[in-house]
């Protein structure tokens, strides 16, 4: 990015789309013009084009300043680019894998996202509202419930997922690049309601992880990838829990055969759809099918066969790895010791380790936990063995997971959507009374 000169103010041309002095202020170093997407490094290379035009947006919101007008340009065509792909094919959209394979995608994440940017960036705060409030049933009766929830509550901890939780799930994790509305949302609520905002994801923490799809300012969020067993804090300094070396050689084994699959034709298209192929920290996770369904059963059955038979060869009597399978990726994680012997890392151990690093002081409340699925309850858990001053909003349709929670957690509200959830915290950050948090520099507010 370019920053101008700071000692003296330069007011650029109207035509040009700025009416304040450009003093620290960031212009995108890019413009993106309409695009051919025929596969899937197109898709996300165009993507990460996106994320270069949305972090100097949003560092430019939070300087109190206006937008670039070509920024929004740039928005506008990466969307034309992505909706050309459905006028290209008919109405179905294809992308390439090589030269002999191809795969229907579903691009309305993608889509969906940059209108709404480009929504929110053209017409102001308030009127963004009422647009999204169109796309839900009972939008405004979850939103008021959900501020009367929060109302004059300052938290001590902040513990989120965020795929499904505070972002709208996405086909294509390296697509899945957080939206400007999302990010002023959430860092507004993390910066003037809490002390600890974290972010607790199963993904990695960076080589692509959360920190790749991310458009925070920095030092706004801690992040934690992996499930916790990485992390990176307010002062970006990095942080990961201990791996028993002899796992560790098992687990290495593990990467390299599971990576041998993607030269096999039939498996190949398991690396790119859906999470692709993930290698984290003490865990790694590939596909097998993605939001909209688009593998055939059969496929992807074969696939959890040859990823289970690979687990088996190296761990025959599972005291290394345990598998879990969501129905969309088959994680394999390496196993900790535990109470009644070895089990898997969750959540709950990443925010303890978290913990052990940083002193969130988890005996202090308030604290809010949010999540989607039973993944993210052991996070809920971990919190309520230092205090039952704790708050969760989760989001899901699930009756069953709702009514764990709620019996979990007295102090529990359940909205059907991520962005109900954002318009709750970012109207929330807001209203509510509150004393001062843990404002980042360079947030103006």
């Amino acid at each position: 990015m370019r920053n101008p000169d700071s000692q003296s103010p330069v007011f650029l041309e109207k035509e040009q789309g700025f009416s304040l002095p450009t003093k620290e202020y960031a212009i995108p170093d890019i413009d993106i013009s309409l695009q051919p997407i025929r596969s899937f490094k197109d898709l996300f290379h165009l993507k990460a084009l996106t994320r270069k035009i949305r972090s100097p947006i949003v560092k430019n919101i939070f300087s109190a300043r206006v937008i670039n007008l070509r920024s929004i340009e740039s928005l506008k065509n990466a969307r034309r680019s992505l909706e050309d792909v459905y006028f290209r094919d008919y109405e179905t959209s294809i992308i390439h894998i090589d030269d002999m394979h191809s795969i229907n995608v579903d691009l309305s994440y993608e889509i969906r996202e940059l209108k709404k940017d480009t929504y929110y960036l053209e017409h102001g705060e308030d009127y963004f509202i009422d647009y999204i409030g169109k796309l839900y049933n009972k939008f405004d009766q979850h939103v008021r419930r959900g501020l009367e929830f929060l109302d004059n509550l300052h938290f001590n901890c902040f513990i989120t997922d965020r795929d499904g939780t505070t972002n709208n799930y996405c086909g294509h994790y390296r697509s899945s690049i957080q939206p400007v509305y999302n990010a002023i949302f959430l860092s507004r609520f993390a910066s003037l309601c809490t002390d600890n905002p974290i972010f607790i994801t199963s993904a990695p923490l960076k080589n692509f992880g959360i920190i790749d799809v991310s458009v925070n300012p920095e030092n706004v969020f801690i992040y934690a990838g992996s499930k916790g067993r990485e992390f990176l804090d307010l002062d970006l300094t990095e942080h990961r829990a201990y791996i028993d070396p002899v796992k560790q050689v098992r687990f290495e084994e593990l990467a390299a055969k599971v990576s041998e699959l993607e030269k096999n034709p039939e498996l190949e298209k398991f690396f790119y759809v859906g999470s692709g192929f993930q290698l984290k920290f003490g865990q790694l996770t590939i596909a097998r099918q993605d939001v909209a369904n688009t593998i055939a059963e059969e496929e992807s059955i074969n696939l959890l066969h040859n990823v289970t038979n690979i687990v088996r060869e190296i761990d025959p009597d599972g005291s290394v790895f345990r598998i879990l399978d969501t129905g969309k990726d088959i994680e394999i994680i390496l196993t900790i010791d535990g109470q009644n012997g070895t089990k898997d890392f969750d959540k709950g151990d990443g925010l303890k380790f978290i913990d052990s690093r940083i002193n969130l002081r988890l005996d202090k409340g308030h604290h809010l936990v949010c999540g989607d699925t039973a993944s993210d309850i052991p996070m809920l858990e971990a919190v309520l063995e230092y205090t039952d001053d704790v708050y969760a909003i989760f989001v899901t349709k699930d009756a069953e997971l709702a009514g764990k929670v709620a019996q979990l957690c007295p102090n529990t509200l359940i909205v059907p959507s991520p962005d109900i959830l954002l318009t709750i915290l970012g109207v929330a950050a807001l209203t509510i009374k509150r004393k001062k948090g843990c404002k980042a520099p360079g947030i103006f507010l």
